[in-house]
């Protein structure tokens, strides 16, 4: 039966192609597992679109409410740290709030447990974003105690151009950065095809790769208590 064993409710933006491919591609073989999505408007990936975004927060937990979800996702990693923790808490407030359910989340916090379950306190990072979206993720991450030792932002604008990265080229800029000193490298962004290139890069490396949206099914499957080690896209869901 559908939703049997964990139904999972998720607000993306509306312009994200990725990560319900990416969500469907790693529950695959999880029988009653199902996500359910409600979107987010966006027209700008700057600040102050991620802000006006966020306006329809309420909207959309009201739709997933009516689903009666497991867990409930704002699945956004810039959405949710642009503001610091207290914009993330604020978020998960409002979740609770409107849907009542106990167990939420959102992709930076996601991202940070992840960081957290691997041992992570240096990593390297590649972001979709501009200068000041990413100076915030690193802000953001600092104040959980994990340093980036190295990053590049490739300050695509358009969401849809992000959806269209080729795995290999994200592949390439991430090779291309310091990993030696880190402990891991983070790939930012849902809306980035990433999942398939993660083992390839934890083999070049020998270290272990978050991306967005690798960290916020592993994160959602373990709130809906659903432990299953999934092989294919890296250490974090196939050993923690």
């Amino acid at each position: 039966m559908y939703g049997s064993r964990a139904k999972i409710a998720f607000m993306l933006p509306s312009s994200c192609t990725v990560f319900e491919q990416e969500f469907l591609a790693m529950t695959a073989g999880l029988d009653g597992v199902i996500g359910i999505p409600a979107r987010l408007l966006i027209e700008d990936t700057d600040v102050a679109g991620l802000s006006a975004m966020n306006d329809g927060i309420d909207l959309a937990a009201r739709q997933l409410a009516t689903t009666a979800p497991d867990v409930v996702v704002y699945m956004c990693t810039s959405g949710s740290f642009k503001d610091g923790q207290d914009g993330n808490e604020g978020i998960k407030d409002r979740l609770r709030d409107i849907t009542g359910c106990a167990r939420v989340t959102t992709t930076s916090e996601a991202v940070v447990e992840a960081m957290h379950a691997l041992g992570l306190r240096r990593v390297v990072m590649l972001t979709p974003y501009d200068e000041d979206i990413t100076r915030r993720e690193i802000d953001f991450l600092g104040h959980h105690g994990v340093a980036v030792k190295d990053h590049h932002y490739r300050d695509i604008e358009d969401n849809l151009d992000r959806g269209s990265i080729p795995p290999q080229d994200s592949l390439r800029h991430a090779l291309d950065l310091d990993h030696v000193s880190a402990d891991a490298v983070f790939l930012s962004c849902a809306n980035v095809p990433a999942i398939q290139v993660i083992e390839t890069l934890e083999e070049h490396t020998g270290k272990p790769v978050v991306t967005s949206s690798q960290a916020t099914v592993w994160k959602s499957l373990r709130l809906a208590g659903v432990d299953d080690a999934i092989a294919g896209y890296g250490a974090l869901p196939r050993d923690f």
